[in-house]
């Protein structure tokens, strides 16, 4: 389960950026997911809680944030959703390589007081 190790590394960056900004208590933690990323919602929640025991971040809220996977075609220029399966262009039905979002996994902004 790489979530465990997604929020280890989320904790460290947002205890360090809390400290950075004097921060006593942090309240909320926002995350933007990409549906590509391959991470399990449930599962970070889980690790989330467990990872934050004992930190300033403890009784903190996670919030995630699903980004939706978009592609353009290289051909027509048109954007389009895609997911794992399919990546072919709706328009030309080429395969599309060129992703414009889907791929995220970063900490979006750290609330607190």
């Amino acid at each position: 389960m790489h979530e465990v190790s997604i929020i280890q590394n989320v904790v460290e960056i947002v205890l360090e950026k809390a400290a950075e900004n004097k921060f006593t208590k942090v309240n909320k933690v926002s995350l933007k997911i990409g549906e590509l990323a391959g991470v399990m919602t449930d599962s970070l929640n889980f690790a989330f809680e467990n990872c934050i025991i004992g930190t300033m971040i403890e009784g903190s809220i996670l919030e995630i944030q699903k980004v939706k996977a978009i592609a353009k075609c290289e051909d027509c220029k048109q954007e389009f959703p895609i997911d794992h399966f399919n990546k072919l262009c709706p328009c030309c039905n080429k395969f599309c390589s060129s992703i414009i979002n889907g791929y995220e996994l970063y900490i979006n902004t750290i609330e607190g007081d």
